[in-house]
């Protein structure tokens, strides 16, 4: 389908069509919350087959019944911790078994950590590894299969600012989603042959009351964020929708966001000197 069908045109401002995704199926993976919730309804609000996936049944069980009724026929909720590669392997068997293919995969599981280095434990750092690189990677890995035999597939890596530039009192978190977003850039083009097309989205800061990432983050100490202005989760979905009908590679946002990784790109010393002005001091304990 080509990217301009998703379109449509209203008052000069490109926005998607009612039934822009009618008929695809959709995998999200922690879409029982944040950005991976509101992903989920959009997507179904546009016409696709939508699969949630999370670790949290019970949750994920509401959203299922939350949305069920709205969409007949176009839900299928699958319990999975993608750390988990067993699991990850039963997962698209049952989507395809239900929904007969997969077209688009969204890669958005992820836990966030807020400490200085220095106090974060070899453990605290392999299980921000596990969830938000090993578990896109479980993902990845095991949809191949199925893109590579229809020749057709879209894959969505959720990873951050963080990820672009990495950010104090963030140092790991920045890792991981630096190597989401690195590893992206390599798919991109080695599936280019099969089909595939691959979006990062790299979004500032979530709203707070919409999300409890930054909640389970608070591990060490006493914990304040840099000051920044939010977005939305349904501002993130939208504009990844977006990104899937007209296939573009990088979504940066808010307009913070934005100037940062432009700031970064092009003074990156003078972000080094902005970030240590704005530097929160966590009160942490010694290890």
């Amino acid at each position: 389908m080509s990217p301009v069908s998703f379109l449509r045109i209203t008052r000069g401002v490109t926005a998607l069509s009612e039934n822009a995704f009618a008929k695809q199926v959709v995998v999200i993976t922690g879409a029982s919350t944040g950005i991976g919730l509101a992903t989920a309804r959009a997507f179904a609000t546009h016409g696709a087959h939508v699969v949630l996936v999370a670790r949290n049944a019970q949750r994920l069980n509401l959203l299922a019944t939350e949305l069920a009724p709205r969409f007949p026929n176009r839900i299928l909720a699958v319990p999975c911790d993608v750390t988990d590669r067993s699991q990850v392997g039963q997962l698209l068997p049952q989507v395809t078994q239900r929904f007969g293919r997969i077209d688009i995969l969204v890669n958005n599981a992820g836990i966030g950590l807020i400490a200085p280095f220095e106090h974060v434990p070899t453990a605290d750092a392999q299980a921000l590894f596990t969830t938000n690189f090993f578990g896109a990677f479980h993902c990845l890995q095991a949809v191949l299969p199925y893109f590579r035999q229809q020749r057709s597939g879209h894959i969505v890596n959720i990873a951050s600012l963080a990820g672009l530039r990495g950010i104090p009192n963030s140092a790991v978190y920045s890792a991981t989603k630096a190597a989401v977003i690195a590893l992206s850039d390599a798919l991109r083009v080695e599936w280019q042959d099969y089909g595939i097309h691959v979006t990062v989205v790299c979004p500032g800061r979530i709203r707070l009351a919409e999300t409890g990432f930054f909640d389970a983050a608070k591990k060490y100490g006493t914990t304040e964020l840099y000051q920044a202005p939010e977005i939305t989760t349904t501002a993130v979905a939208q504009a990844l929708l977006k990104a899937v009908a007209t296939r573009k590679r990088l979504v940066v946002l808010p307009l913070h966001a934005r100037l940062t990784h432009t700031l970064n790109k092009f003074a990156p010393g003078l972000l080094d000197r902005i970030l240590y002005k704005k530097m929160p001091r966590l009160n942490t304990p010694a290890t």
